[in-house]
């Protein structure tokens, strides 16, 4: 669970992630293809995880508490807060999402209007 909800923060802090996703771990890093051929992996090393896409930008995200803040090489940045079961993400450009779970689908609802559910099949999530 800790791992899809890292998933679904990750894809709703980031404003790229779009169509089909699909990720994998192997050992430690995650590994992620979208259907527009980007890809990303995720490795998390102390308490930063480090995120580098195939477009060649990159994110660095560290838990401060409940807190979970994000920086992006761009200089936008966001935070999520899990506040009950409701995570509430809010971006640097004004944006924001909430993340739900209810039984085993993630729920991502941004503030633009889109909606993602990931389900998570073995250790592959699906997201679309």
């Amino acid at each position: 669970m800790a791992r899809l909800l890292f998933i679904a923060i990750a894809f709703a802090l980031s404003t790229t992630a779009l169509a089909q996703t699909t990720c994998n771990y192997i050992g430690g890093t995650r590994f992620c293809d979208d259907a527009n051929g980007g890809s990303s992996t995720a490795n998390t090393i102390g308490g930063t995880t480090f995120i580098n896409r195939s477009d060649g930008s990159s994110s660095t995200v560290n838990r401060i508490g409940g807190t979970a803040f994000q920086n992006n090489d761009d200089g936008s940045s966001a935070t999520a807060n899990r506040i009950g079961g409701t995570t509430f993400i809010n971006r640097s450009d004004g944006s924001s999402a909430t993340v739900n779970r209810i039984g085993g689908s993630t729920f991502i609802n941004d503030s633009d209007g889109t909606s993602r559910v990931c389900n998570t099949i073995g250790t592959t999530v699906f997201c679309n």
